[in-house]
């Protein structure tokens, strides 16, 4: 029986061909050859013939020389090939020898075109967490301490609707809370929602918020009510009168702003614009206090010193004062230059808060420790305790009994370092951080910068991947309760004093390290110019002496 030639190879489902050079051994005569049988010795030339008459683009391929045996028949020899990036392969011939009753080898070598394909990789699925895991993350780190005249809490998320910030709150074991009202970043919101004011007010109500006393939202970074420019004066307005709006709906009686910085103007012009604004939004409301933050004095922002917030309120009408306040932000009193850490020293602040603004508008505080030292200018929060504050700035706070029954609220940093994804990630230490209130920097002093094409961080320099550790609030918040009554010089205060203060050491020298050197550069610049102007008052009495 004529041996048959060797069938197309199929790949995949697509055709491959195959070309076969076929040797039979075993007995001295060889079987007879049919004419078909003769004609695959010529398959690759006509494969290549082939593919000259195929319009189709040829697809990239690799060549694979396979050997099989086969005794018998009726055989079959399997080849398989395995290459990185291609799917397996099979190649799969037939070979019918004349029945002779003998076994007979027959030695196959094939040549086969398989084509290389690209697997795609699987994409991870993010698994989702279960109810009962939601639960579980929601289970209050600490239990909120009842009968305190000291309202603490911290600044909450309200992501996926305002009503959240109140389960935020519980969660960390707050007595008070702040939040966004909307988005602080972009000048359009939607506006509220029915179903959310109502949960929000339901859960105020099941857990016993006083959302007229304890809850202070925090304005947007973007609003600037004391600037020049009529278009973005009247866009700052709108915005601000909008949340003040927020608040009534929700039955909140507070609302934490920055006064806003000077802009290409006078500092009296500025404040000017400040109040004027202020006694509009206070005319088109009913219920709600605003409440100007002290700031730290960085650039050209307004509220550094108590006296330019005094000059504000001054300049509104008495008939509105008793819905004006004022937001004491320790981190930003310090670094202006105010000692909230001596007992002396607190007591003067206290003394100039009085004097220059007036106790009966102070309605709430801003509980941050500062990186930066005293005097520098800088809005760094550190956590309580680990910076250059100490945690006796802050025994002095709750210790004050003129701060009770204020809503008194933490802005302290959260992120640490993720403990999975840290050792991925290689940390790049930058010359100095970004203020938080650089946004309402002066656009004069902006334009003036060097405008340095950005360049795209390398892999060196991203910032580490970070978490949310809400138990660090939780922790602040007992740790500020238990510093109500304590003694000074107790072992107990001085043992916590030392942890803490040496939690922070290597920020805060890094931070005195810039300071140091920010100080030096500043005063070779002073330097510089001083000695610009003497050259040029020498020059011009020379040059007036010439001309006698």
């Amino acid at each position: 029986m004529p041996g048959r030639g060797s069938d197309p190879v199929s790949t995949n489902g697509s055709k491959k061909r195959a070309a076969a050079d076929e040797t039979l051994e075993g007995n001295s005569s060889s079987p007879r050859r049919s004419k078909r049988t003769r004609q695959s010795a010529n398959t690759a030339s006509l494969a290549d013939a082939d593919a000259l008459e195929n319009d189709e683009p040829k697809k990239r391929t690799k060549r694979v020389a396979a050997k099989g045996t086969a005794v018998g028949s009726n055989t079959s020899t399997d080849v398989k090939v395995e290459q990185e990036g291609s799917s397996l392969v099979k190649a799969q011939t037939t070979r019918v020898t004349e029945d002779t009753g003998d076994a007979v080898k027959i030695s196959v070598k094939k040549e086969i075109e398989i084509e290389e394909e690209e697997i795609q990789p699987k994409k991870a699925t993010k698994k989702r967490a279960s109810k009962e895991e939601k639960a579980a993350e929601m289970e209050p780190l600490a239990a909120r301490t009842k009968g305190l005249q000291m309202f603490i809490g911290a600044h909450v998320s309200a992501a996926k609707g305002v009503q959240n910030s109140v389960i935020n709150s519980v969660h960390i074991g707050g007595n008070a809370f702040a939040l966004f009202l909307k988005s602080q970043r972009k000048w359009d919101n939607p506006p509220l929602q029915d179903e959310h004011r109502e949960q929000f007010q339901k859960f105020c109500l099941e857990q016993q918020y006083d959302a007229a006393k304890y809850i202070l939202p925090h304005g947007s970074y973007l609003v600037n009510l004391a600037q020049g420019d009529k278009a973005k004066a009247k866009q700052a307005y709108d915005s601000f009168v909008d949340d003040l709006k927020r608040c009534e709906q929700l039955g909140i009686r507070l609302y934490n702003f920055h006064p806003g910085a000077v802009i290409q103007s006078t500092l009296e012009s500025a404040t000017s614009r400040l109040a004027q604004a202020l006694t509009k939004a206070l005319s088109v409301t009913s219920t709600v206090t605003p409440v100007l933050e002290t700031m730290c004095g960085h650039g050209t922002t307004i509220g550094g010193p108590l006296s330019e917030i005094g000059a504000v309120i001054s300049q509104i009408p008495k008939e509105y004062h008793s819905r004006i306040g004022v937001c004491v932000d320790t981190c930003h009193s310090f670094a202006y230059g105010y000692d909230l850490i001596s007992t002396e020293g607190f007591k003067a602040f206290m003394q100039e808060f009085d004097d220059k603004i007036g106790l009966q508008f102070l309605r709430a505080l801003h509980l941050n420790d500062s990186k930066a030292p005293r005097g520098s200018k800088r809005d760094l929060h550190a956590n309580i305790g680990t910076g250059f504050l100490g945690l006796r700035a802050f025994h002095n706070v709750m210790n004050e009994e003129r701060f009770q029954g204020l809503p008194m609220i933490l802005e302290t940093p959260i992120d640490r370092p993720n403990p999975v994804l840290a050792n991925m990630s290689q940390v790049k230490e930058t010359p100095e951080e970004e203020d938080q209130d650089s946004e309402q920097e002066s656009d004069s002093i902006k334009k003036k910068q060097k405008k340095t094409p950005k360049k795209k961080p390398s892999s060196s320099s991203k910032a580490p991947p970070t978490v949310e550790d809400k138990t660090v609030w939780a922790r602040e918040i007992k740790l500020l309760e238990s510093l109500i009554g304590m003694d000074l010089e107790s072992p107990e205060f001085r043992s916590l004093e030392a942890q803490l203060s040496e939690v922070g050491r290597a920020e805060r020298e890094k931070h005195q390290g810039f300071y140091e050197k920010r100080l030096e550069t500043e005063a070779k610049k002073k330097k510089k110019e001083l000695e610009k102007g003497q050259k040029s008052l020498a020059d011009m009495f020379q040059a007036k002496k010439g001309t006698k």
